[in-house]
């Protein structure tokens, strides 16, 4: 509630679930930094489009927590937030995440790898392989690499340990990194990548992942990791050529899901599909379909080529905000890495003086952002009470026509994301 002594913009984070405010790296040139978080517990029923999310403490106070705090565009994506889970630190240690193979109906190679819900994180996590050497991340679909941490295999770091002699050098000169206070090498090698030891997935994991014998990677320096303690297994695939070697890049994986889907009997997932070269292997694309953009790549200086799309309306607490236009639009990144909102100063600044002048009671009850389909219909995402962060209104150094807002857990628990990369659109289920 609005207040003298309580704004909306200063309310206290519920000390239940412990926000650690962290940064992902960036270079020292086209970075962006942002924060997001929102910690989300209990879902109502929703309609394949519409999702609402509530998180809800005995006093009916907000569980928030902040996790990732940037969207990479340059280099490197590592962070964390919260409190990081006890993962063993040898392989043989670590659980298994079993992987299983899928073939569509269109003969389209696939791979499905079960994620692990970490509630201390709020986050979904995945098991992978370098070398002979299992990692940790999370999932992440706002960040382009593939990582693993450069530590001295302490007892008490259980992200995975890294050991060089698993891997060689892979020619790339080594990047220069800033990690909110902490600055460090990163540094590029090559070895071999997979998700775990099923040998039922072996055929279309050597369609999807052909250079899966020889990857680059990057190898993150303890300095840059502290405070962290966690990496993330980045999605995005394609960036602007002088950025180092994307996961998705070195594969020919063309689209991929994240269901976060309650379903008895099934995990929630990531699935890998091979690229539609051939007609018979493309999706059919639901009419719900949400075209995905390049703006911000082609114009506004973005070195990598984020999951967007341009909602036609945001509406917060039953009241449009803003609305997108021909010369100016609203701009939203898809993120499984983020759990909250993150907007533009601009609009985050907006949306304080409507609250403050009507005197409401939350800045931000329920958010609903409305998209054009590709058929001309509208889809929806909302989420109720995600904790809303500013973004620069220049991320790219170049100022933005419109808004930009990132997209994370509080608005895509519930569905099954897919993102068809080679044809550019993204959907719900």
């Amino acid at each position: 509630m609005i207040g003298r002594d309580r704004p909306l913009a200063r309310q206290a984070i519920p000390s239940l679930c412990i926000a650690l405010l962290l940064l992902c790296t960036f270079t020292t040139t086209y970075s962006f930094v942002s924060t997001t978080a929102a910690c989300n517990k209990k879902l109502r029923s929703h309609q394949p489009t519409t999702l609402s999310v509530h998180c809800v403490q005995n006093n009916n106070s907000t569980h928030v927590l902040t996790r990732r705090s940037s969207i990479i565009t340059s280099s490197i994506a590592i962070a964390s937030s919260c409190l990081f889970p006890q993962l063993p630190s040898s392989a043989a240690d670590i659980d298994v995440v079993t992987t299983t193979e899928q073939q569509s109906t269109a003969a389209r190679p696939s791979i499905t790898i079960p994620l692990k819900y970490e509630p201390k994180l709020c986050a979904y996590t995945v098991s992978y392989v370098v070398g002979d050497t299992k990692f940790g991340a999370i999932v992440d679909t706002g960040s382009p690499f593939l990582v693993v941490p450069q530590t001295s295999c302490r007892p008490d770091y259980k992200w995975g340990c890294y050991r060089a002699e698993e891997s060689q050098p892979s020619g790339l000169e080594p990047t220069y990194e800033r990690f909110v206070g902490n600055e460090g090498m990163m540094e590029w090698r090559e070895g071999k990548f997979s998700f775990a030891n099923s040998i039922a997935m072996v055929s279309s994991f050597a369609l999807l992942f052909p250079q899966s014998s020889s990857m680059v990677f990057g190898v993150v320096s303890e300095s840059l990791l502290d405070g962290s303690g966690g990496l993330f297994l980045g999605l995005v695939k394609e960036t602007n050529s002088w950025i180092r070697p994307s996961f998705l890049g070195q594969s020919d994986v063309g689209a991929f899901s994240v269901d976060l889907r309650e379903r008895e009997g099934f995990d929630k997932s990531l699935t890998l599909y091979g690229g539609s070269r051939q007609p018979q292997q493309k999706f059919s694309n639901p009419s719900y379909a949400i075209p995905l953009v390049r703006d911000l790549n082609k114009r506004f200086g973005d070195a990598t080529i984020h999951y967007v799309g341009v909602a036609s309306s945001l509406i917060v607490n039953g009241n449009n905000l803003a609305t997108s236009s021909r010369r100016n639009k609203i701009y939203v990144i898809f993120d499984t890495g983020c759990t909250g909102m993150s907007i533009s100063t601009s609009l985050f600044n907006e949306r304080y003086s409507i609250a403050r002048e009507r005197r409401e009671n939350n800045l931000w009850g329920n958010v609903e952002l409305q998209f054009n389909t590709v058929s001309g219909g509208m889809a929806s995402l909302n989420a109720k009470k995600p904790l809303t962060t500013t973004l620069d209104d220049r991320p790219w150094g170049k100022k933005l026509d419109g808004h930009l807002i990132v997209l994370g857990l509080a608005f895509l628990e519930g569905h099954e994301m897919t993102v068809d990369i080679d044809n550019d659109k993204i959907w719900f289920d």
